[in-house]
């Protein structure tokens, strides 16, 4: 099961963070801060910032990258959805098959071997599930 945050309401908010930082109120190094650590604290890992997906460590596994996950976030638009580094792929993923532009992922993080393997293995596992899905009627 992907991050469900629920509806999205002021209370929510307050518990929860935004899902794009472009909507907070004030955008300031320290509310981008908080509402990070709001989101980590409910383990909602993935935050937008316009175009741009952060993700934060969780250092404990979460059920967000099974096959469950890809299927929904398959053929989604990405703000449909909450945040994730699927719906991030599937736009790409999109832009490369449907509007036959190339497509460029920069992935930037902490330089730790987890964190290189991790997004190996999503990026991977999303295009090898995404492309066996297309392929078998």
């Amino acid at each position: 099961m992907a991050q469900r945050q629920g509806k999205k309401t002021g209370q929510n908010f307050q518990k929860q963070g935004v899902d794009d930082l472009v909507m907070l109120p004030k955008v300031t190094e320290a509310d981008i801060i908080e509402n990070l650590k709001k989101r980590y604290m409910c383990d909602i890992i993935y935050t937008n910032i316009g175009p741009v997906l952060i993700s934060v460590n969780p250092y404990k596994a979460l059920p967000i990258t099974g096959e469950d996950t890809i299927i929904r976030y398959r053929g989604r638009f990405r703000h449909e959805l909450d945040p994730h580094v699927f719906a991030l792929a599937e736009e790409a993923y999109r832009a490369m098959k449907q509007e036959r532009l190339n497509q460029c992922v920069i992935i930037s993080y902490a330089s730790t071997s987890s964190s290189r393997r991790s997004m190996l293995v999503v990026g991977l596992l999303y295009c090898a599930v995404v492309v066996e899905l297309v392929m078998v009627p």
